[in-house]
């Protein structure tokens, strides 16, 4: 299956979601790798999901752990991408050996030219910016205009307020380099309920 936009799909912690991700064309999945997260990836299960699936990059989401760690882990389990969801400072982004991905947070107080000036500055060191909020649940006239003025400027997936109602609008209006969606919990090991991804899927087929 081929899609017509990058999809990085983040939060991936079982095989069912990764094999099913792979198989519909994703191009990264994200795995949380936060030191201090109960919820962390757990490595035995790292190594076996990237055993089971091909044709798919992997990335691991990161909060606050040295470079140096990152790099080691990158090795260990022969990352990809590194997704940074917080703030590094540029010579810490320097240090990583993978291409980085920063994760930016968008919300109703954002002062647009301040973050265009911090993403200008971020830009000649990272590969591209994923798009979150915690204020807006959709893409709508609300925040389009700057979404689209970003996506301009930057290369970024847009990684909140997506469903299969306005995902081909925000396509055509933004125009971003991708999405950015989230997995969940099995149901059960080995059953999946894909039915809000699959939905964005079935829109971005390509014909």
């Amino acid at each position: 299956m081929a899609l017509r936009t990058s999809v990085i799909v983040n939060g991936i912690n079982n095989l069912s979601d990764a094999r099913y991700c792979a198989g519909m064309g994703v191009d990264i999945i994200g795995f949380n790798l936060k030191l201090d997260d109960p919820q962390r990836m757990q490595p035995e299960t790292l190594k076996e999901i990237a055993g089971w699936v091909s044709g798919v990059q992997l990335a691991g989401e990161f909060e606050r752990a040295k470079p140096e760690i990152i790099n080691d882990l990158a090795d260990e389990f022969k990352l990809d991408y590194i997704q940074l969801n917080t703030p590094y400072l540029i010579d810490e982004i320097e240090e990583i050996n993978r291409p980085v991905i920063q994760k930016i947070f968008i919300n109703k107080d954002t002062v647009d030219s301040e973050l265009l000036e911090m993403m200008e500055l971020y830009s000649a060191v990272v590969d591209s910016f994923i798009i979150y909020s915690d204020d807006f649940t959709s893409v709508d006239e609300t925040n389009i205009k700057f979404l689209k003025q970003i996506a301009k400027q930057f290369k970024v997936y847009i990684g909140f307020g997506l469903d299969k109602n306005n995902i081909n609008a925000t396509l055509k209006q933004i125009k971003p380099k991708g999405i950015g969606l989230q997995g969940g919990h099995e149901i059960k090991p080995g059953l999946k309920d894909f039915d809000e991804l699959q939905e964005i899927f079935e829109e971005i087929e390509e014909a």
